[in-house]
């Protein structure tokens, strides 16, 4: 090997780190817009790192300011939650207690031949029952068992009357309670506000901003320098356009490998210029036209209004300038034929010269590098 050709491989080695470590910043960088944009389309695609990282820090500082009022509102919760349950449990046994007394206060009543008014035997509540306890109490000749239940039923009637003391008790607790919970969560309410707003100021449909954050971060975080982040601040379209000229010159470079490596006439230093060069201009080229033929080419677009940068899928602009950067010379032969017959009176895009050798791109490709001869 001359040390000529070995500088022309040391170049060519150089050129494709260069284009592939570019490309990975570029391709990522589009690809996370491609993303942020599916996941709230209200983006297109673009959020500010900058701001985000401002809200994130202003959000803290609500968060650590707030944090009183937040475990304040869950502790009244708690409290709540414990007073109802204590007190659906206690009106369950004074019901319980009630119906045993209201059965056994019918029974003495019937033996005693007492006739109670029917307002009176239809007050169950602890006073009603207290006095028909008392009215039994004090009849005279009343049998010595009835006289024990009778007993019986004065402790159990001043157990009700304590039960309903206690429940007084509770609902006065429960309305302080409730008051001081309406307070609180009006001071969380208004913390809840002022995070939406600023979440608002990254991504306008607050419900995606966690997932938006999450995407950020990860890019940030694997972004070499933060270059990727930087990048994915540009507008769609030009990171598409240099997402395709880098397609482009890796192409050529796909064209160029196998040629410095199978091919007999060697690869010079020029013809690396030039091929990387063209296979930019035949990617660009490339990617134009196929803008110009369709409203869109974003494949997996759902719902979407066609025509905008932001809908572009980057796999599909990178296959578009890979392919051009390996066939640029079949290309560029087949839009001068196309050109030729659009142009040329009584030509057309479906002419006699459309429809030969040349319309079959890729057709005289020779897959170790550079056109074959006939």
């Amino acid at each position: 090997m001359t040390f000529y050709k070995f500088a022309v491989g040391a170049v060519l080695t150089a050129a494709m780190l260069t284009v592939l470590g570019f490309g990975a910043l570029v391709f990522s960088a589009r690809d996370f817009q491609y993303g942020v944009r599916q996941i709230s389309d209200s983006t297109n695609g673009v959020i500010s790192f900058a701001r985000l990282a401002e809200a994130e820090r202003r959000i803290d500082q609500i968060m650590e300011q707030s944090s009183s009022q937040r475990g304040e509102k869950v502790e009244i919760e708690k409290q709540l939650t414990e007073l109802e349950g204590a007190a659906r449990s206690a009106d369950d046994s004074a019901n319980q207690v009630r119906a045993v007394m209201v059965r056994g206060i019918a029974e003495i009543e019937q033996r005693a031949t007492a006739q109670p008014g029917a307002s009176a035997a239809a007050d169950i509540s602890a006073q009603g029952l207290t006095h028909r306890v008392n009215s039994l109490a004090s009849r005279a000749g009343l049998a010595p068992d009835d006289q024990q239940s009778v007993a019986n039923l004065r402790v159990q009637a001043q157990s009700l009357s304590e039960h309903d003391a206690d429940g007084e008790e509770r609902n006065g607790r429960r309305a302080a309670l409730v008051t001081r919970q309406q307070l609180v969560q009006g001071q969380v309410a208004e913390v809840e506000r002022r995070i939406s707003a600023l979440q608002e100021g990254v991504v306008s449909d607050n419900k995606f901003y966690e997932q938006v954050r999450g995407e950020a971060e990860a890019l940030r975080t694997l972004s070499p320098l933060g270059l990727s982040a930087h990048l994915a601040q540009g507008h769609p379209a030009l990171l598409s356009t240099l997402l395709v000229l880098l397609m482009g010159a890796l192409g050529s470079l796909l064209y160029l490998f196998p040629a410095y490596l199978n091919r007999a006439q060697p690869v010079t230093m020029a013809e690396i210029a030039v091929r990387l060069i063209f296979g930019m201009c035949a990617a660009l080229a490339v990617y134009v036209l196929a803008n110009a033929a369709m409203s869109s080419f974003s494949f997996g677009a759902e719902d979407t209004e066609p025509g905008t940068s932001s809908q572009l899928n980057p796999f599909t602009v990178s296959m578009f300038g890979i392919v051009a950067g390996v066939l640029s010379e079949d290309i560029a032969k087949w839009i001068q034929d196309r050109g030729r017959g659009a142009f040329t009176p009584g030509g057309s895009f479906g002419g006699a010269d459309g429809g030969g050798d040349s319309a079959r791109i890729g057709s005289a490709v020779n897959p170790h590098g550079g056109p074959d001869t006939p």
